[in-house]
């Protein structure tokens, strides 16, 4: 997770086991009463990378620091899209307010979350998932990211 200048940290997930914790989240009845790491290992998500998971479930606010279920978590099973839409506009304000979703690409994306790029990438990914999700269309970003670790592989 890379601190940029202003002191945000965002979130560099990987989808699979987001999107999974996400299908879990979406049961109504569903509600464990702590969301950590341990919880991601037990359930099988996120596998190595439950950590990256559970801060971006904090990022977002759906966890509380501590790791209990946030008011955004009930508010979620309610109105999953509008709920992650606004907080995805919350907590991704900065970028909005630099990059209008209309003008989003890859490398703009990657260049916001800046150095190292491979960890951008992800970043980048996570932040196009998430509006995804949130039904913010970004047109102009590609279907499948070019990853720049590929580029060193070709080159060597």
């Amino acid at each position: 997770m890379k601190t940029r200048k202003q002191g945000v940290k965002y979130p560099n997930s990987r989808l699979k086991g987001l999107g999974e914790f996400m299908l879990f989240l979406q049961e109504p009845a569903w509600k464990p009463s702590l969301i950590n790491i341990d919880l991601f290992k037990r359930l099988n998500l996120a596998k190595g990378k439950e950590g990256e998971a559970v801060y971006t479930l904090k990022f977002l606010g759906i966890i509380s620091p501590d790791g209990n279920p946030t008011e955004e978590f009930d508010n979620l099973k309610k109105n999953y899209q509008g709920t992650l839409r606004r907080l995805v506009q919350e907590k991704y304000a900065e970028l909005f307010s630099l990059i209008p979703p209309k003008l989003a690409n890859q490398a703009r994306l990657v260049k916001f979350f800046g150095d190292p790029v491979e960890t951008a990438e992800y970043q980048a990914k996570l932040f196009v998932w998430l509006c995804n999700q949130a039904g913010i269309e970004l047109p102009n970003v590609e279907e499948h990211f070019h990853r720049a670790r590929f580029d060193k592989q070709d080159a060597e």
